[in-house]
């Protein structure tokens, strides 16, 4: 007879204190109390309890469509909600109901918990696995997150489980004044951030940043074909790579492993990343306004610099980021990121790097 699901849970939520990963108590406390292996039916106990994520509905051509997400992450973004007692919170994706749990332990009975999710099958099985384990406290409706939900707000904590590029502004006109939204972003470069906001006024201020992975959102918010993993479309100037010319500078394949081009795309006015075509890895630099580009591409096992066009300015500018990089070695904690309605965003800033989106504009300078 193996363990026990209390015995492989109390390894997990362990492990995660050990590793330096789950450091709140009452986090810590909630994860004790609701065992994950109640929202994974038809899963192996060995599978559910090991740090891993897990997918549990697939769409279109096998592509997952949904997942109970890996504990370690789920730790870090609840302790950066920091939700109290007490607390309305709204939850962006339900999933299998598990995170939803996790948040009713965490307000208690004087909180109140509302949970969307794009799918009604989806809300079915949460609502069903919440009711088996006896948790109270948690509406769960079938809606696109975009939206948020009127009927429950305000709300003092939002917390997205689907990454997104943008942000809704139904969910900044929802929370409180003082009130915290985390959310995974698709803002610059080729990974995403768990971004912990708080509300200040007309905009969102963020106050903690930590590496994720998230499948995309759906609905009103999904992103229509671009994304970090692939690159946006190449523009018409890279329509024929043997125009470009080398430069005899090299950054090796480790730098960019490292952190070099997130860096890149937090500092750096012109940022961007492009793929020729689906087969071919994506390449990396800037661009001065479509003139001219300086592109970090791959030849062998490291990536050299190549220029398009006018772009012996840009190139100067990456290499000189390169060499600031090297010698900072900076974490990802040295970026603030404001978010504010684009309507109202500056044409410029000499704080940081503008990133613009359809409904909101980020601002990424440094401490």
């Amino acid at each position: 007879m193996g363990p026990r699901p209390e015995e492989l849970n109390e390894a997990l939520v362990a492990s995660l204190e050990a590793g330096g990963t789950l450091t709140d108590r009452q986090v810590a406390a909630a994860f004790r109390a609701v065992q994950r292996h109640h929202f994974l039916p038809g899963h192996s106990l060995k599978d559910v309890y090991e740090d891993s994520a897990i997918m549990t509905k697939f769409g279109e051509r096998g592509v997952a469509v949904s997942s109970s997400s890996q504990p370690a992450i789920m730790a870090i973004m609840l302790q950066q909600l920091r939700a109290d007692p007490g607390n309305r919170v709204l939850e962006i994706g339900a999933g299998t109901g598990y995170n939803a749990a996790l948040l009713a332990q965490l307000v208690g009975s004087e909180g109140h918990v509302v949970t969307l999710d794009f799918d009604e099958d989806l809300c079915r099985s949460a609502r069903a696995h919440l009711a088996a384990t006896g948790i109270n406290g948690v509406e769960v409706h079938q809606a696109d997150g975009a939206t948020g939900w009127p009927p429950g707000a305000p709300y003092d904590r939002v917390i997205v489980t689907a990454s997104a590029d943008d942000l809704s502004p139904a969910w900044l006109h929802q929370l409180v004044e003082g009130g915290r939204l985390v959310i995974p972003l698709s803002l610059a470069g080729p990974v995403q951030f768990s971004v912990g906001f708080v509300r200040l006024g007309p905009a969102l201020v963020s106050e903690s940043l930590s590496f994720c992975g998230f499948m995309p959102l759906r609905g009103e918010m999904a992103r229509p074909g671009r994304g970090p993993d692939n690159g946006d479309p190449a523009p018409a100037w890279l329509a024929d790579p043997d125009s470009g010319r080398w430069c005899g500078f090299e950054v090796p394949a480790g730098d960019a492993r490292a952190g070099f081009e997130t860096w890149l795309a937090m500092t750096e006015p012109g940022y961007v990343r492009l793929s020729r075509n689906p087969e071919d890895p994506a390449v990396f630099g800037l661009q001065d306004d479509g003139r001219g580009a300086a592109l970090l591409e791959w030849e062998g096992s490291s990536l050299e610099l190549r220029m398009y066009g006018d772009g012996e300015e840009v190139a100067r500018r990456l290499i000189a980021a390169h060499r600031r990089w090297l010698r900072e070695r900076p974490s990802v904690q040295v970026f603030r990121i404001t978010a504010m309605p684009s309507s109202e965003a500056p044409a410029t800033s000499v704080e940081g790097v503008l990133i613009r989106r359809p409904r909101f504009t980020f601002l990424v300078s440094q401490l």
